[in-house]
């Protein structure tokens, strides 16, 4: 596989957030798998997005996994980035897989689940934890990443150590393949032994905070680690505009 090389030393792939690659020397490393821990208001499932959409400009396929909201959101709340998907819907770079629909397909009125197409309806009686595992191993022949959002449903229906298992076949196949993985999880929402088994599983763990500053809210991220790298000693503030999340650095370099 083709990866950028950052002249220090080793190859790193572009996150696509251009202040993140910048505090991190041009990206990640092949075969890294992150820990998105986010606050609720905190934007991480920007920065997902923001991610797939670096992905598909650095020419990689990209499978997104959804199983805490509808696909038909996500697509739209890109579009109203200015990334456009669609193109690469249609030549199937980039994949979505719908563990949220079928989950809820008993429950809601037919109106609602009439445009099921006929793979979702057939996956409606699947486990979504296999579902995500069955995603993860499948046979990729272009360089790849994805974004498993989120790892806070599965630890709410299954128990942890299942859980585990599955995050550490997520992390084994990006090593062997040399993905770039995204793992959101919602932080506050588990307790500490959790979050700390999923920080030390994953070989990096970027953390979103919120804080009150008056009348105002200050956003920042911490990376609290990535694999084989040294990582800031500071939280980093960032912003949401309609280009989506900035951070600092990508008009002040340090």
């Amino acid at each position: 596989m083709d990866y950028s090389f950052d002249g220090t030393g080793g190859y790193r792939i572009p996150t696509g957030i251009s202040g993140l690659d910048v505090q991190l020397g041009g990206g990640v490393p092949p075969g890294t798998t992150i820990l998105a821990l986010g606050e609720p208001g905190a934007n991480s499932e920007m920065f997902a997005k923001q991610f797939v959409y670096g992905g598909l400009l650095n020419n990689e396929d990209v499978y997104y996994f959804s199983s805490e909201h509808p696909v038909s959101e996500i697509i739209h709340e890109m579009e109203d980035h200015k990334w456009e998907v669609g193109k690469h819907i249609e030549n199937g770079s980039l994949q979505f897989i719908d563990a949220y629909g079928p989950r809820f397909y008993n429950v809601l009125p037919k109106e609602f689940t009439s445009n099921l197409s006929a793979k979702d309806f057939l996956k409606k009686g699947t486990d979504s934890l296999n579902l995500l595992k069955s995603t993860v191993m499948y046979k990729r022949e272009n360089k790849y990443r994805g974004v498993v959002d989120s790892i806070s449903y599965f630890l709410r229906a299954y128990d942890l150590n299942t859980v585990v298992e599955a995050i550490e076949i997520v992390s084994s196949v990006g090593k062997a393949t040399g993905a770039i993985q995204l793992i959101l999880m919602t932080s506050g929402m588990h307790d500490a032994i959790t979050e700390n088994n999923l920080k030390h599983i994953c070989d990096g763990v970027i953390e979103f905070r919120l804080k009150e500053r008056g009348s105002e809210i200050e956003r920042t991220i911490m990376i609290r680690k990535m694999r084989g790298m040294i990582v800031p000693n500071r939280t980093i503030s960032y912003i949401i505009t309609n280009k989506g999340i900035e951070l600092e650095t990508t008009t002040r370099v340090l």
